[in-house]
């Protein structure tokens, strides 16, 4: 009788530690879980990835866009704003200076500033 109680002693020691343990497991397994629910899955963080880094591209290739129209806008007008340097230039080349044409008049008209 006392080597089936030692043995039925020892038994539910060992069962009662296996039970402490296995409740010991069954709470960390609880604390995983609730801590991958706290978490994104792997496919929404791809998602949300794709999402910021498809945005941030649409977003430079729109300011991309804006800045060759607006360069394009720029060389237009410097275009037409270097004919016009150009034609006043021609323009410029073809006036005579104010004292050329005081000579001019003088020489036309017979008179000059030495005469006075």
């Amino acid at each position: 009788e006392k080597l089936l109680g030692d043995s039925a002693d020892k038994h539910a020691k060992e069962l009662k530690a296996l039970k402490a343990a296995h409740d010991k497991h069954a709470g960390d397994l609880a604390d995983v879980k609730a801590g991958h629910l706290k978490h994104a899955s792997l496919p929404e963080r791809i998602d949300y990835l794709e999402q910021l880094l498809g945005d941030s591209a649409d977003k430079h290739a729109k300011e991309l866009q804006d800045l060759k129209e607006a360069h394009a806008k720029f060389m237009a007008a410097h275009g037409k704003q270097a004919k016009d340097v150009d034609a006043l230039k021609a323009l410029h080349q073809h006036h005579a200076t104010m004292g050329e044409r005081i000579d001019y008049l003088e020489k036309m008209l017979g008179d000059s500033a030495d005469k006075h």
